[in-house]
């Protein structure tokens, strides 16, 4: 069993510009195959009960208007999502840790191993488009 998740980035329409994005993590036991293949379906409507986290403060963007705090391009989004997402990925290790699944075993009570996300974790990435009216319109690539 592993923790894997998708992550929904919101791109502004008119500017380009990614300042939160929405997450939401899975405990699946599966090929990476099933993996893809439920993360796909999901992408397509579950950022609507997704929580929202904002890019951290320490990645700016400027322009000619000055430097915005929190915010990046789409392609500097792709290039440092690890770094982006740390502290989303460890609280929702702690927010899976602090489930009570215990079951009893033959020795007796079983503590089940903390749930954590691999090193290289499997990241589903799916763009929505903040329309100026603030709909979200998922990018999904066409298979």
């Amino acid at each position: 069993m592993e923790l894997v998740a998708n992550v929904w980035p919101i791109v502004d329409q008119m500017t380009g510009v990614v300042q939160r994005f929405l997450f939401r993590a899975y405990a699946l036991e599966a090929t990476d195959q099933e993996i893809s293949t439920v993360l796909t379906i999901l992408a397509r409507s579950d950022y609507r009960t997704a929580q929202v986290e904002k890019i951290p403060d320490n990645y700016k963007l400027s322009s000619e208007h000055g430097t915005m705090s929190g915010a990046v391009e789409v392609a500097m989004f792709n290039q440092y999502m690890h770094n982006i997402l740390e502290d989303t990925l460890i609280a929702a290790e702690k927010s899976f840790a602090n489930m009570n699944n215990y079951g009893i075993g033959i020795d007796g009570p079983l503590i089940p191993e903390a749930l954590k996300f691999p090193a290289e974790p499997y990241l589903m990435t799916t763009y929505l488009i903040e329309l100026p009216n603030g709909e979200l319109i998922p990018h999904i690539k066409a298979d």
